[in-house]
């Protein structure tokens, strides 16, 4: 069963549909969390100053509180867009997120166009589109204000090129580009077009540095390739390759602070083995995942005549996660791997077909009702749809949820707070106290070498008449020893309907 070009387009403007239709419904129905208070801030701050300063909700000017440039400016790329909203919407969750919702859609061409142009498939490539627009990942981080949503399809854009410009000779009517392909090997356009998106992922997320490690990789195994087949080492991936380690070695010399800022990412021997749990999340079964990734890498490879392919494909997929679990100097994140699950659906896509394909033979399936349903199967199966079903997800979450409901915890602080009042808590969170104009003692956040002290808790309760303390789980990280016993012996802890989940909340 072959679909023609006019049934591919139409299937794939239906899965856009569909991607668009999940990630844009109720897109403001859960309060921001996290990092989210990061770019909202930073991202109106540019839009009311044309700087990139964080924005204080609170006092409706410019913070003056834990300021952090370098956090501010970064992923500007990404949150330039969020601010050019905001002269057309209101500043709403809705608005913020509608940028990560675009680059959620732009995504699904992306990995349609990368997964035709490694398997030759329009099966294939609708198959990696669709199973990126149900995605669980996908789903989260393109309803999410930050940059992942757009560093997803522009590392796999820089990928594909790389690829493009590395295996595919030019041939076309410029003869300058032609004999500098016939003498290199290497597709100029194609390699001027990586560059580029390489440069622009760079510019929204520091990880893009991953793909000279693959890059890198593939080049290493080609090579070796090569020479087991000619006995020399005189051909266009080690020259490449050559080129690559001087670049490196010039960058690292006459810009020891650029590339330190890459090196110092990696530490050697970490055991963060939570990624494979991570990379895996958007299948019902990590099994059934494994078998279809591995029997893609065989397919496309084996069948499909394309082993350059399946073989960048693989080492795309594995050599960020195996980086991710031993060499990676930063916490464990979902969000940090989440760049590398589009080279798993490709594979995992190849693997679903190539299990139709050898179901039609052995049963000879030739009636298409038959292959549609053994097909369907096979697509139902594999992906995660029970998250849709789960009591908290990016749609609703209740208070049994991980993340605090911080849009409800505000609302009624704001609603009986007095003028007497100080507020302790993360001041980023003022989002959802804007405009009262309450005086906050900032937590501060990571790089901050001070924690909130029983003596500091004191001598705020003898400046000021009362106060709230208003706390989520992880905000402890920033309180020092004793001080939770301090409040639950010496403090009025709130309960109400709107103070619910993983947040407490104590006032005097």
């Amino acid at each position: 069963m072959n679909i023609s070009w006019k049934q591919t387009w139409f299937f794939l403007v239906v899965i856009i549909f569909l991607a668009l239709g999940i990630r844009f419904f109720a897109l403001g129905n859960n309060s921001f969390v996290a990092d989210e208070f990061l770019d909202i801030n930073s991202s109106y701050g540019y839009f009311k100053t044309g700087e990139w300063r964080a924005w204080d909700f609170n006092f409706n000017k410019p913070s003056e509180v834990n300021l952090n440039a370098p956090r501010d400016e970064r992923a500007g790329v990404y949150k330039w867009q969020v601010a050019q909203l905001f002269y057309i919407l209101p500043p709403t969750e809705t608005t913020a997120r509608l940028v990560s919702v675009i680059w959620g859609v732009i995504s699904v061409g992306i990995i349609f166009w990368a997964a035709f142009v490694f398997t030759k498939r329009k099966e294939i490539a609708l198959l990696a589109a669709f199973l990126f627009a149900i995605s669980v990942s996908g789903i989260i981080f393109d309803r999410t204000l930050r940059m992942y949503a757009m560093f997803f399809p522009l590392y796999l854009a820089a990928s594909t090129m790389t690829f493009l410009a590395l295996e595919h000779a030019y041939r076309g009517r410029i003869s300058f580009l032609r004999r500098f392909s016939e003498k290199t090997g290497i597709h100029l356009p194609y390699a001027f077009f990586a560059g580029a998106l390489f440069i622009f992922s760079l510019l929204t997320h520091q990880l893009t540095g991953t793909l000279v490690f693959s890059v890198g990789v593939y080049l290493l195994v080609r090579l070796i390739q090569e020479y087991r087949l000619k006995k020399t080492l005189k051909n266009k991936y080690s020259g490449i390759a050559l080129v690559g380690v001087l670049g490196i070695s010039i960058i690292a010399f006459f810009f020891p602070r650029f590339f330190k800022s890459f090196s110092g990412g990696l530490i050697f021997f970490d055991n963060h083995y939570g990624y494979i749990s991570y990379v895996l999340r958007d299948y019902a079964h990590p099994l059934l995942a494994v078998l279809s990734l591995c029997f893609g890498i065989f397919w496309i490879a084996r069948r499909e005549k394309l082993p350059n392919a399946s073989l960048f494909l693989f080492l795309s997929f594995f050599v960020p996660l195996l980086m991710a679990i031993w060499l990676w100097r930063r916490n464990i994140g979902v969000q940090y791997i989440f760049f590398v699950q589009s080279f798993g659906m490709v594979l995992v896509s190849a693997g679903i077909f190539g299990a139709w394909k050898i179901v039609c033979e052995m049963f000879h399936l030739t009636e298409t009702k038959k292959m549609l349903v053994v097909f369907g199967l096979l697509v139902v199966l594999l992906p995660n749809l029970g998250y849709f079903f789960e009591e908290n997800n990016t749609y609703h979450e209740t208070s049994s949820g991980s993340n605090p409901n911080y849009r409800k915890v505000f609302t009624y602080f704001k609603k009986e707070h007095k003028d007497t009042d100080v507020l302790v808590t993360r001041n980023v969170r003022n989002y959802y106290f804007a405009g009262i104009a309450v005086p906050v003692y900032d937590l501060g956040d990571e790089i901050s070498r001070t924690r909130l002290s029983v003596s500091d808790l004191e001598q705020l309760m003898r400046d000021y008449e009362s106060g709230w303390i208003i706390l989520s789980d992880n905000d402890y990280d920033y309180v020092g020893k004793g001080v939770k016993d301090f409040m639950n012996k010496h403090l009025i802890r709130v309960s109400n309907d709107q103070v619910r989940g993983a947040i407490d909340v104590y006032r005097w």
